[in-house]
């Protein structure tokens, strides 16, 4: 029997009157298999004339001698069935056959995914539906979709009804990207037309703590937590923690964190961080997330003070340190020689980052150097960035950039042995160890402000340790959509998406 990719068969059809004869003829022969061939008491009463009489053996009496039957009592009397008359044979077949001439119908709800480089009206065309059905909703959909944007894997609803063996197809729905929602579906006329609707992001928390055995991005990964904020994870800290060197096996990280969160259940954009901490050793080191009434947005340590520092340590992520600042035997030139800053080894092509605010006062190739930026922060400042594969977008002399911004990519241009960071800071025109040189804090709470961010400081805490326990390691709760939890001037701190 014929399947197709859904895994239903379709019988082959038979003509209603078809059906009726063969249903007929069944009721009939278990009619007569039921009642045997008794029709009434009497035909079981075999006839003898005069001339079957004469032949039969002297010893057999004749019809004339046989006595009659003796009374049956009314109640042992077998009783005719309905069925075995002909109007009850009737009866009894056409209830039989009813349902199976008309059916009810039923309501079929299916999934296929869009596969790679299939046409949308291919995949329609392989679960069943009707060529002409096929074309006319791809047609739908083009105009109000491009089916070339579909990615592998995202999934078609298809809604249909079933009358036997025959199925119809009404509507389909998708969601090709996380706020939009594609519907459909068969009107009046019998066309398809198609209808898309903008979906609203719901926002959930989602709490997660592990142990780090190789690397904060593996124990990050091991945790479910999403590689965005893994990296901004390490941003928070960049300003006081080098993760090449202050980080071991065995020490542990903590995080609580907001995510739009599509209606199909996809995460949608980056989530942001409300709490995070990072155990090193003994050391506990834990930061929450502040937006302010002019929404300005900074992370606070339980003493109410920034984390963040003038300058990013490590302007660069998932980086060690190759090289350090002092005199070194030069590998390239083979001679002893200053070395004025720092290498970070990385991947090619991994993002390097603004150590700070600042404009940039220089950019393009230089020397050994390669690609080379310098940024000015203050009139006292400065930090440079060699040796890289290719510059931030829209970077310009004079642009403006701020701590975090993406201003180039590691790579290998200029005198180098591999791709790496070459990064210095500046300090009144001379070059400073960037690992060591002491650089002014961010702000500091105080007053009513440091009050608010206590009471936030306590409401996360308790949420983070409710999500944790509910789920053992990872939990999520329904919030509603909106920006983080402010602290307003001198007034409380809330809680979702900080304090």
């Amino acid at each position: 029997m014929p399947t197709n990719r859904l895994g239903f068969a379709r019988a082959n059809s038979l003509q209603p009157s078809s059906i009726l004869q063969l249903l007929l003829a069944g009721g009939l022969a278990l009619g007569i298999g039921a009642g045997g061939l008794y029709l009434h008491p009497a035909s079981f009463v075999p006839t003898i004339n005069q001339q079957t009489a004469s032949a039969l053996p002297a010893t057999l009496p004749s019809q004339a001698a046989i006595p009659a039957p003796a009374p049956v009592a009314q109640a042992s009397a077998p009783t005719v069935p309905a069925a075995t008359t002909m109007e009850g044979l009737r009866s009894a077949v056409t209830a039989t056959i009813k349902p199976a001439l008309n059916p009810k119908p039923e309501a079929v709800t299916r999934e296929i995914e869009i596969e790679r480089g299939a046409k949308f009206s291919d995949l329609l065309a392989n679960a069943g539906v009707p060529s002409r059905d096929a074309l006319a909703i791809a047609s739908a959909l083009g105009k109000v979709y491009d089916s070339r944007h579909l990615k592998s894997g995202q999934e078609v609803t298809l809604f249909s009804t079933r009358i036997g063996a025959e199925e119809k197809l009404n509507r389909i729905t998708l969601q090709p990207e996380a706020t939009k929602e594609v519907t459909i579906a068969r009107n009046a006329a019998g066309d398809f037309a198609a209808n898309i609707e903008l979906v609203p992001l719901t926002h959930r928390h989602f709490a997660a703590r592990g142990e780090i055995h190789s690397s904060l991005y593996e124990a990050g990964e091991t945790a479910h937590v999403p590689h965005a904020l893994m990296a901004s994870f390490m941003r928070i800290y960049s300003h006081e923690v080098d993760f090449q060197r202050d980080i071991h096996p065995g020490d542990r990280f903590e995080i609580l964190y907001d995510q739009p969160v599509a209606r199909n259940g996809a995460t949608a954009g980056e989530g942001e961080i409300i709490y995070a901490a990072l155990i090193a050793g003994n050391k506990v080191k834990p930061v929450y997330r502040v937006t302010f009434s002019d929404g300005s947005i900074d992370y606070f340590d339980e003493r109410g003070e920034s984390v963040r520092r003038a300058l990013l340590r490590t302007p660069v992520a998932a980086a060690h340190i190759t090289s350090g600042f002092g005199m070194r035997m030069h590998p390239i030139l083979g001679y002893s020689k200053m070395h004025q800053g720092v290498d970070f080894g990385a991947p090619p092509g991994a993002p390097i980052f603004a150590a700070g605010n600042g404009t940039v006062v220089e950019i393009g190739t230089k020397g050994g150097y390669g690609r080379y930026v310098r940024v000015r922060h203050n009139g006292q400042l400065e930090t440079v960035y060699a040796h890289m594969s290719r510059f931030g977008q829209d970077l310009y002399r004079g642009a403006d950039v701020k701590q975090g911004e993406v201003i180039g990519y590691v790579g290998a241009s200029g005198r180098v042995t591999g791709p790496h960071l070459h990064f210095e800071v500046h300090v009144a025109g001379r070059a400073v160890n960037p690992l060591s040189v002491n650089l002014p804090t961010g702000r500091v709470l105080d007053g009513k402000l440091l009050v608010a961010f206590k009471k936030g400081e306590s409401k996360i805490k308790q949420e983070f340790t409710s999500l944790l326990t509910k789920n053992g390691a990872l939990f999520t709760q329904t919030s509603a959509p909106g920006p983080a939890f402010p602290v307003k001037e001198a007034e409380t701190c809330g809680l979702r998406g900080g304090c």
